[in-house]
C-alpha cells in the first residue's frame, strides 16, 4: 500500500497525518518533512498514525530520532496510535516510555497534562 503524508497545525502543534504502508522512503519523506517544520521554528509535533497499516524498523528509528531531535529544541513529539497492530508494535518495543501515546486526537486534546508538556 502506497504510503501517504499530510500535515496541519491545530492549538499550536504541527500534525502530520501518516497512511499506509510506512517502509524506508516514507520514513525519510517524514524526517525531511519534521526537519523543514523544525527549521521553520515549529516545536510542538503530534505524528497521527490512525491510517498506517505496517510501520517498518527504520520508520520506528525515524520517530526515535524525531523525538530526540524535538527534545533538543525543548520541543515534543505526541504519538496518536490507535488499537492494532502498528499499536502492538509501539508495546512490545516500550516506545510509550519515549514518545506520549494516545489513541485518538480526542484523548490527545482532553489529556490533562498536554498544558504542563507543553510550556517548555
Amino acid at each position: 500500500m502506497q504510503f501517504l503524508l499530510g500535515s496541519q497545525k491545530k492549538n499550536g502543534h504541527h500534525i502530520f497525518f501518516l497512511s499506509g504502508d510506512l517502509n524506508y522512503d516514507g520514513a525519510c519523506r517524514l524526517k525531511n518533512a519534521f526537519i523543514d517544520a523544525l527549521s521553520a521554528g515549529e516545536t510542538l509535533f503530534v505524528l497521527n498514525l490512525e491510517g498506517l497499516k505496517i510501520i517498518s524498523s527504520h520508520a520506528l528509528s525515524t520517530i526515535l530520532k524525531i523525538s530526540y531531535l524535538a527534545k533538543k529544541k525543548n520541543g515534543v513529539v505526541k504519538v496518536i496510535c490507535p488499537e492494532g497492530n502498528v499499536r502492538d508494535v509501539f508495546y512490545v518495543l516500550e516506545l510509550g516510555k519515549v514518545v506520549p501515546l494516545f489513541s485518538s486526537e480526542k484523548e490527545l486534546w482532553a489529556s490533562h497534562d498536554i498544558a504542563i508538556r507543553d510550556s517548555r
